[in-house]
């Protein structure tokens, strides 16, 4: 009985544990100097954010697809946006 209740307990959590993965695993990211962004990505970020400050950037790559981050500072908030390859614009989030 007791083998049966401790294989019981093995599957479940062999079972359960794939489901405990971290959702933030599909976006990875490291920190790039701005003469490694692409060119369009340099000129969609400085057309929306012309006065922004502060700007480092990041080579991201989120669902497998290659993008880039720049983490910065406008009119005194914190923020984060994301272009494509391309300088297509992906998000933006407003740190609090």
């Amino acid at each position: 009985m007791k083998k049966i209740i401790t294989c019981i307990v093995l599957l479940i959590s062999v079972i359960t544990l794939p489901s405990c993965k971290d959702k933030k695993s599909d976006t990875k990211s490291d920190t790039i100097s701005v003469g490694n962004v692409p060119a369009p990505v340099q000129s969609a970020f400085s057309a929306k954010y012309s006065t922004a400050a502060a700007v480092e950037w990041e080579d991201a790559h989120e669902n497998e697809i290659q993008t880039y981050k720049a983490k910065f500072t406008l009119g005194g908030k914190k923020m984060k946006a994301e272009f494509d390859a391309k300088g297509g614009f992906v998000k933006e989030k407003v740190d609090d």
